[in-house]
C-alpha cells in the first residue's frame, strides 16, 4: 500500500515534458486530498507514504511546508524509510526547509538508508557542502563513509577529486602564480608581487552565484574594518561575460570597492585550475610572504572577520 501511494506521487500535477527552473506545478488538489486523508488515516505505513507524498507535492509546487508538516515527518517517517526514493533529491530539499531540525535525521539517512544510490548521493552532497563551509570534523565522516562503503562509485571519485583540489590552497603552500589585468585600470596588472608584504584575500566569485552574493555583506564589512591595515582584496570573477561585473557593482549595496580581475575561460582558466577552484565562493588568504595562511570555511560568514583579526590586529 505504501509503495502504491509513492508511485502515485510520480504521476501528478500535470508536469510539462520540459522542466524549467521557473515552473511551479499546480498541486493544490493533491495537497488538499493528501492532508484530508491524513486526518482520517490510522495505518502507520500508509501515513508514512502520505506524509512523504505531501512533501513531494509541496516541492513540485515550490511551496514551503509548514512547521507542523515537518514535525510530523520527523515524528512518523524514519530517515531510512524506502519512500524517500520517490525523488532522490527530496530528502535534501527537506533538510533545506529546516537545517537544524533535520540535522540528526539526515545523519541517520546518510549512515543507514537501505537504498545505495540515495545514500551515495546524500553522502556526496553533505561532503561537498561541508568542505566549503565547515571544519574537517564536519565533512570527514561523510567522506570516510563514502569511500568505505562505495569505494568504486562515481560519487567516491568525485569526492576524491574535490579533496585533491583543496591541496592546491592548503595552508602553508605558496600561492599559485597569476598575471591578470586590472578590471578597473587595464594598464595595471596584478601578480603575486603586486601584494608582496601585504595580506591579500583572493576571492573567486561570480555575480550569478547566490552564495557569493550572500557573502558580500560580510566581505564589505571586513574591508571597511581592515582596509588600512596592510590588507587587500582581489576578487577574481568567473562570470560568463566581463560586462556582468560592472552591472552588478553598479547596484545599491554591492560596490565592491577593492581590486578586481576577470578570469577568461571561467572554470577552465589557468588561474582557476591552479587554485583548484571546483565551487564558488572560494576565498584564499595569502600572507605577506606569498604563502597561504587560511582558506575555505575560515574565511566564510562570521569567520572572515575573526580570521582576519588574528592576522591584522595586535
Amino acid at each position: 500500500m505504501q509503495m502504491a501511494v509513492v508511485e502515485f506521487g510520480r504521476n501528478v500535477c500535470n508536469l510539462p515534458d520540459a522542466w524549467s527552473s521557473e515552473f511551479k506545478a499546480d498541486c493544490a488538489k493533491e495537497i488538499a486530498a493528501t492532508t484530508d486523508r491524513l486526518a482520517k488515516e490510522k495505518r502507520p505505513a500508509v501515513r508514512r507514504a502520505l506524509l512523504i507524498a505531501r512533501i513531494y507535492y509541496r516541492r513540485l509546487a515550490r511551496e514551503i511546508p509548514s512547521a507542523q508538516e515537518l514535525a510530523e515527518l520527523r515524528a512518523e517517517v524514519p530517515a531510512t524509510d524506502p519512500g524517500w526514493t520517490l525523488d532522490r533529491n527530496l530528502l535534501s530539499a527537506v533538510q533545506g526547509y529546516d537545517p537544524q531540525g533535520f540535522r540528526s535525521y539526515m545523519a541517520q539517512a546518510r549512515s543507514a538508508h537501505p537504498d545505495g544510490e540515495l545514500r551515495r548521493g546524500l553522502l556526496l552532497d553533505h561532503f561537498m557542502d561541508m568542505i566549503d563551509t565547515s571544519t574537517e570534523s564536519e565533512w570527514r565522516p561523510s567522506y570516510a563513509m563514502l569511500l568505505k562503503d562505495f569505494p568504486d562509485s562515481t560519487e567516491a571519485a568525485k569526492a576524491r577529486a574535490r579533496l585533491e583540489s583543496e591541496a592546491c590552497t592548503a595552508v602553508g603552500t605558496v600561492a599559485p602564480a597569476f598575471d591578470l589585468p586590472s578590471l578597473d585600470e587595464p594598464a595595471v596588472r596584478f601578480t603575486p608581487a603586486s601584494f608582496k608584504g601585504k595580506f591579500v584575500l583572493v576571492d573567486f566569485w561570480a555575480s550569478w552565484c547566490p552564495d557569493c552574493v550572500g557573502e558580500l555583506p560580510g566581505v564589505h564589512k571586513a574591508w571597511a574594518r581592515f582596509k588600512d591595515r596592510n590588507f587587500e582584496i582581489l576578487s577574481l570573477s568567473l562570470d560568463r561575460k566581463v560586462e556582468a561585473i560592472g552591472r552588478f557593482r553598479s547596484l545599491d549595496g554591492s560596490p565592491m570597492p577593492w581590486k578586481h580581475a576577470f578570469l577568461e575561460g571561467g572554470w577552465k582558466s589557468p588561474v582557476a585550475v591552479a587554485y583548484g577552484v571546483k565551487s564558488i565562493p572560494k576565498p584564499v588568504l595569502v600572507g605577506p610572504d606569498g604563502r597561504i595562511v587560511a582558506s575555505g570555511a575560515d574565511l566564510r560568514g562570521a569567520n572572515l572577520e575573526k580570521t582576519l583579526g588574528k592576522f591584522l590586529e595586535p
